[in-house]
Formats: structure tokens, sequence, C-alpha cells
């Protein structure tokens, strides 16, 4: 055998060892997917018990809604026409909602002194706050942005 014979079969010999040992980790290391029979304790026993857990949480009171809309009247004592002030409809909304617009609502009143010609609209984001917009009821044109965190009472500005 040759001497080029010969260090050509090392050289294969290392590439192969290379490719068995790139090999071997690479199957130690690769994650395997989960069996579908598995019950780990991670996994929840229904597929709506997750949701169920954020509803109960978004609600708070035995998962229902106040039915009860309010309106406040204020009768002018001149010509007796009656103008109600905006109030949350709880119909729409719920108590967690409810507390995210009052506090947002003594925020703006606490900055800005006056309630008069706003409107207050609410959406909850991914992360559990929520977030109110402050409108102008005149021109409907987004005023201010609260992002609310119901459970510790804290409103910041955005």
């Amino acid at each position: 055998m040759s001497k080029a014979m010969r260090n050509t079969i090392i050289v294969i010999a290392i590439v192969l060892l290379i490719f068995a040992i790139i090999f071997a980790v690479y199957t130690h290391v690769q994650t395997k997917p989960m069996n579908a029979n598995t019950q780990g304790k991670n996994i929840l026993a229904d597929a709506n018990t997750g949701l169920e857990n954020m509803l109960g949480n978004i609600f708070q009171e035995n998962n229902t809604l106040i039915n009860e809309p309010q309106t406040n009247s204020v009768q002018e004592n001149d010509n007796n026409n009656q103008t109600s002030t905006p109030t949350i409809d709880d119909n729409q909304t719920t108590p967690r909602e409810n507390k995210a617009i009052e506090l947002a609502r003594q925020q703006w009143k606490k900055d800005m002194g006056s309630l008069e010609d706003i409107s207050f609209n609410v959406s909850i984001q991914s992360d559990g706050k929520y977030g109110v917009t402050v409108y102008d009821t005149t021109t409907t044109r987004s005023i201010l942005f609260y992002i609310v965190d119901v459970d510790s009472g804290i409103v910041k500005e955005r």
C-alpha cells in the first residue's frame, strides 16, 4: 500500500469519526415531540380549563355580568329638560373593566380637573392589564391612553 493510499484512508476514517460524533451529539440534544397520551403535570385535564380560569379572573364574581344599566339624570329648573351624563354601560362591561374605567376617570379628574365632553373606552391587553382610551365626545378624537392595573390600582399614562 502506498503512502498516498494510507493517508487517504486515514482522512476518510477521521471524517467518518467526526460525522459519527456529530450524529451522536445531535440525537442526544434534539427535542423529541411529546406523546399525545402523556399525562404531565403541566397539561390541563380539559381544553377549556385554562379558558374558564381566565374568564373567572376577568369576571371575578360568579362569572356573571351586572344586568342593571345606570344613567344619571339631572333635571334643569328652567325648562324641565333632562340631560344624562355618560356612565358605564354595565350590560357590556365586566366588573374589572368598570374598575379600570373608574380608576382612569379618577386619574383624568386629578390631572385635568373636568370630566366634561369626554368618554372612556376600555380594552384588555395580553398581559392582563386594561387599556383605557380617553375620547373627546365632540370630535371623537383620542386624547389620552391609560394602562390600568386593576389588581394594584396603578394607572400609567402611555
